[in-house]
């Protein structure tokens, strides 16, 4: 080997795991998401419980001005709380309904202690997508599941199913609802149509009478001042009987494109004036003829609402996406009320080195998906079009702007002045390949040729990028790829076999002089700017899924689907770190400070250079990390697949800025 492989300090990563209390995290944004839920005190309006679809549920002690996270329903990371509902005998006690997207979870839940513990009283495993507390026999319950409705009379403790089994229709329940005067009135709404039970659920009749066929009834709210006032909505749109059900008719002033009406809402004090939550936004009418407004932007997607009984002027809203919503006149104005819910899903994030207070989060959501902040989170703001969610690959932060690689290959880089994405990165052969040279990984790989000298656009696989003070470096389908005028041009780093190989993961120095990337089976090597490659095998590349993170010169870590391996001499040898039977997604470190992220959930944090690990025991960091990041001012930041951007501020940071931390150079990870 020729390579110049050289090593300093240790970091010696064999201890094992410990569950220690967790090092203080905090979120950082962007603020709001997607609400599921949303429950109230009966006995105090300002206290509200905010139920999401990973389990979260979430607090306000002031009505909605101010969020904290609360508490966990369920074990796993998918459970959807589809309702949360105060006692109305007991402020301490709460129940909630849930189902889970993967796991086959799900049940009915109750809290004892004002939702700081839950424990599942009922029904587990069924997909409960309905629940209500009986007006004049509160210890009485009713639960809407796929299965049927089912009943309990002593709070939970005990159910009984008063649907018939295996019945063609009574069956895929979305809501339940009971008479407020007599809770052997039972109203129920499945997958297809509307059902009755006057004697408690011994019989049952159909009530679509006046309804459209083949309606999901997602909602139905009984007037408790007159019982015969009833309303119901669905995929078809909102009904109102007169009559108990025995008769619906179809209010009419909502367009067709809008006619997917999740809930119904009555105002208690003024009971012709109604809310229905659309998936095209909020809608009001004051009137029993039913002329409705549109009284929100047509994008949000409400999902549960609210209504002050003191004060029906105040308009509570949970949203897909703009998180709390509360309106003070009548839903005339909305302002947003997110301060301390930090809930957006994330698949990618990137992070300006040189300047940290500069991030780009990529959403989940087709439209506006991508958000930056320029002052460290206060704000967020989207950017301009040109760039789809579902083209992107991966995003960077290079010192120039935000790049972006694309799935079928390539780059993007974003014009600020323009505001807007445009393709860039010219791909042009030079004498550093042989000409009769060609890549043959993926549809997007392209000719490498001496014979034309014109620049293509670059359509290689981008896998990874880095940044460094004397040149980019991608890891493509093509082999590593280095770029000396900022990405406007780029050629292949060199002759050498091993640097034409397809790249997966590349990192280097600050000043570019050395240069690490995972080649097929190998660890590659630069100690020269990329002029020159060494090859050292990886005994354990079979185990998938390798990426090199580099933490300074002498310390590299490679994480895998079946391992977390390190490196304390540059690369040349390498030992697989004592934290085993775990899958790793990613992994960053500064100074002491390092923090890695597991590929089904969770993160460990190091704080003393790795010699010993604990999970970070925190309801804010038990979901899934994709990415982890280091900021230049010492700061760990995991971006949580559910809860925004989650950062860690390690006390001591100025000294391991400088280099004095015990991972030996402190070198910053340039790819950050």
């Amino acid at each position: 080997m020729r390579m110049n492989w050289f090593g300093v300090a240790a970091l010696a990563l064999t201890a094992a795991v410990v569950a220690t209390p967790a090092q203080t995290w905090r979120q950082v944004g962007p603020p709001g998401g997607t609400v599921i839920s949303l429950g109230a005190d009966p006995r105090d309006a300002s206290k509200l419980y905010l139920g999401t679809s990973d389990g979260h549920v979430f607090t306000s002690s002031d009505e909605g001005a101010h969020w904290q996270l609360l508490s966990r329903i369920g074990t796993g990371q998918d459970d959807v709380i589809t309702h949360i509902i105060v006692d109305s005998r007991d402020s301490k006690r709460v129940f909630a309904s849930t189902w889970s997207l993967y796991t086959g979870g799900g049940g009915v839940y109750r809290s004892n202690d004002s939702g700081r513990t839950w424990q599942n009283i009922g029904l587990p495993h069924e997909t409960v997508r309905a629940l209500a507390q009986s007006p004049t026999h509160p210890k009485t319950w009713l639960a809407g599941s796929l299965t049927g409705v089912y009943r309990s009379t002593d709070e939970g403790a005990n159910w009984e199913r008063i649907t018939p089994a295996k019945h063609d229709d009574l069956k895929n329940f979305d809501s339940v609802a009971f008479d407020p005067r007599d809770d052997n009135v039972i109203y129920a709404g499945t997958y297809h149509l509307p059902w009755k039970t006057t004697d408690g659920g011994k019989n049952w009749s159909p009530i679509s009478k006046g309804m459209i066929d083949d309606s999901d009834v997602m909602s139905i709210i009984v007037d408790p001042a007159n019982p015969e006032n009833v309303h119901a909505t669905a995929c078809s749109g909102i009904y109102h009987s007169t009559n108990s059900a025995q008769q619906w008719s179809k209010y009419k002033g909502i367009p067709f494109v809008f006619r997917r009406t999740q809930l119904i809402a009555q105002d208690p004090q003024h009971p012709e004036t109604l809310y229905a939550g659309t998936t095209s936004g909020l809608w009001k009418t004051t009137s029993e003829a039913g002329q409705w407004n549109r009284v929100t932007p047509v994008d949000w997607v409400i999902n549960a609402m609210l209504i002050d009984p003191k004060n029906t002027q105040r308009i509570i809203i949970g949203t897909e996406r703009e998180g709390v919503q509360i309106s003070e006149d009548g839903g005339t104005t909305f302002s947003s009320a997110n301060a301390g819910f930090h809930h957006q899903h994330i698949l990618d994030v990137a992070m300006d080195r040189d300047r940290p207070e500069r991030e780009l989060v990529v959403l989940t959501f087709d439209t506006n998906a991508f958000l930056v902040t320029k002052d460290g989170g206060a704000t967020w703001a989207p950017l301009g079009p040109g760039l789809k969610r579902t083209d992107l690959k991966h995003v960077y932060a290079s010192p120039t702007g935000w790049w972006a690689s694309l799935n079928k290959g390539g780059l993007m880089k974003y014009e600020e002045t323009g505001a807007k994405w445009v393709r860039a990165g010219l791909f042009s052969s030079d004498s550093a390949a042989p000409a009769s040279s060609r890549t043959k990984k993926g549809a997007a790989a392209q000719r490498v040729s001496t014979s034309s000298k014109v620049p293509q656009l670059l359509a290689s696989q981008i896998n990874d990028l880095t940044f460094t003070s004397a040149g980019w470096y991608a890891a493509t389908s093509a082999g590593v790829l280095v770029s000396r005028d900022r990405g406007t041009s780029w050629k292949l780093a060199a002759r050498d076999e091993f640097a034409r190989q397809t790249a997966q993961s590349v990192d280097a120095s600050t000043d570019g002089s050395h240069v690490w990337a995972i080649a097929q089976r190998n660890l590659i090597y630069s100690a020269d700017g990329g002029a020159h490659w060494d090859a050292k095998e990886l005994a354990f590349a079979s185990a998938g899924n390798l990426r090199v993170h580099r933490l300074n010169d002498s310390n590299l870590l490679i994480t895998s689907n079946s391992g977390l391996y390190v490196s304390k001499d540059a690369g040349r040898e390498w030992n697989r770190a004592d934290i085993r039977d775990l899958q790793f997604q990613d992994a960053a470190g500064f100074g002491n400070a390092l923090v890695v992220s597991l590929q089904r959930h969770g993160l460990l944090a190091s704080f003393d250079g790795g010699k010993s690990w604990q999970r970070v025991n925190s309801p804010l960091a038990e979901g899934y990390f994709p990415v982890v990041r280091t900021r230049r001012d010492g700061a760990l930041v995991a971006a949580s697949a559910t809860e925004g951007l989650l950062a860690y501020e390690p006390e001591g940071r100025s000294a391991d800025l400088n280099g004095s931390g015990s991972t030996g150079t402190g070198a910053q990870k340039p790819r950050q």
